[in-house]
């Protein structure tokens, strides 16, 4: 199948007349058989890549994913689009309701899973017996140890991917340092020499980075001055739910923008309330953690606001990857005060298992707490997983936590240096940097002509707010 052949496919299975860049070299190769690793920016549409990949192939397409809000997501996108032969198992489910889903994988084009949905013995039974047309890993970075978001549930994806005798694998990341691609591909116990690699620009045109360097006593005041200059919508991220709670009702009070915070501490039904009025343009700014946003996807994002400067590279660009997804321009902010470094450093190490738990959980071989950090339960479960000596787990907790402080002090340095932004950030996930946009970042010149730009992107979407236009429902979702 060739290139005109896909597209008529892509209109007719989603409507759409073209591809985005960077969709159809995947998709090709997936077709001729080849497995594949696809790095590519956020909003470049990497779920059309495996759903239409899928309809063209014989068989059932597997998508682990490491979140269930993603999955439940893309589950009811894809029933919107008609199509009812998908579902999502994972430990949401009731055993009853995980039995019925079992009884019917045969029937199903499109089922999601969590990883440690493979680890049930009676899931991997049915689908030993299905005919899989492509396995999928979605968020492809958590599978390694020295990703952005490191997950230990990843870690047996490999030796599933195998017992299940090797069916044809796509990868999908959208951001991957060269030393991560590689952990990927061992991971997966793919060969890099019969793997089909594509990566995409991490860069995109029509973003502006800027840094702005505050005091910590001035960030609510600067703040309100720049979300009255900038377009909306907009999202604001922080590091302390705390803090954007505050900083919600702050807006509120001082301008007539319409702000809700968006965090963990928020009732599930708080959240989906929020990110539902959000995406349907019923809310200005969303004062967020890096709980929201992944896999969601508002075209008509204008600014992307960083209030804490973020833990590292990779995080930032997933972050400030949510604005401008409509092509038009759209600008990331970030706040930087000299404490910011430090006041990470002190949370990344909180963060941490110290030795002494780390000793009580290899003697113990259990979880030696009960309320264990995020980063604590996934490190711990993978000392407890690969049943490591008390030398072994704490000299593998060492790297990690020197491997974060790392990819922390190159943030810092992106956000202190005088250098091109764009440039820092083609060179920190290896890729050549030769041409920059006319409007670049603030260490290239002056944004009050970029601003220009925004002015009708102000003005359309103030005036759609006033004439209550909705958002159909494909608009909403990453295709």
């Amino acid at each position: 199948m060739n290139e005109e052949q896909l597209k008529i496919e892509l209109e007719k299975r989603f409507g759409y007349s073209d591809f985005k860049p960077g969709q159809v070299q995947p998709i090709l190769s997936i077709l001729e058989g080849k497995n594949t690793l696809a790095t590519l920016p956020t909003g470049t549409g990497k779920s059309l890549i495996y759903q239409l990949s899928g309809y063209l192939l014989e068989g059932i397409v597997i998508i682990i994913s490491p979140l269930l809000s993603l999955m439940q997501d893309q589950v009811a996108q894809l029933k919107y689009m008609g199509e009812k032969r998908t579902a999502a198992l994972n430990s949401m489910l009731t055993a009853e309701e995980k039995q019925f889903l079992l009884a019917r994988v045969h029937k199903m084009k499109f089922l999601f899973l969590s990883p440690e949905m493979l680890q049930n013995n009676a899931v991997m039974a049915r689908l030993k017996q299905s005919k899989i047309a492509l396995f999928v890993v979605d968020e492809a970075h958590c599978i390694s140890q020295w990703g952005l978001d490191f997950r230990s549930d990843y870690l047996s994806l490999g030796k599933s991917r195998e017992a299940l005798g090797n069916p044809l694998t796509l990868a999908v990341t959208a951001t991957a340092t060269p030393k991560v691609r590689q952990d990927i591909l061992r991971s997966l116990n793919l060969s890099p020499e019969a793997v089909a690699v594509f990566e995409g620009a991490v860069n995109r045109d029509n973003i502006y980075y800027k840094t702005v360097a505050v005091q910590p006593e001035d960030k609510n005041a600067v703040l309100l001055d720049v979300i009255k200059a900038y377009p909306t919508p907009g999202i604001i991220y922080f590091s302390s739910k705390a803090q954007a709670d505050a900083v919600t009702h702050l807006i509120k009070q001082k301008t007539d923008l319409r702000a809700e915070s968006y965090h963990a501490d928020r009732s599930n039904e708080d959240r989906i309330t929020i990110q539902h009025q959000f995406l349907q343009d019923e809310l200005d700014i969303i004062c967020a953690t890096s709980a929201f946003g992944m896999g969601i996807n508002k075209p008509n994002i204008r600014f992307v606001l960083h209030y804490h400067m973020p833990n590292s590279i990779e995080e930032y660009v997933q972050e400030v990857g949510r604005a401008g997804r409509d092509g038009n321009p759209c600008i990331a902010i970030l706040f930087y005060a000299a404490t910011d470094a430090s006041f990470k450093l002190r949370m990344l190490q909180n963060d941490f298992p110290s030795e002494a738990l780390i000793e009580q959980t290899v003697s113990s071989k259990k979880m030696a707490v009960e309320y264990a950090t995020p980063t604590e339960e996934t490190l711990l479960t993978y000392i407890l997983q690969n049943n490591l000596s008390s030398t072994e787990a704490k000299a593998f907790v060492e790297n990690r936590l020197n491997l974060k402080k790392e990819m922390l002090f190159k943030m810092k340095d992106y956000a202190e240096t005088n250098r091109c932004k764009r440039e820092i950030i083609a060179h920190y996930f290896g890729k050549e940097f030769d041409e920059k946009p006319e409007f670049c970042c603030s260490s290239c010149g002056d944004e009050e002509p970029y601003m220009e730009r925004f002015r009708p992107a102000r003005d359309a979407f103030s005036k759609k707010v006033q004439d209550g236009w909705g958002k159909i429902v494909s608009d909403l979702f990453l295709l």
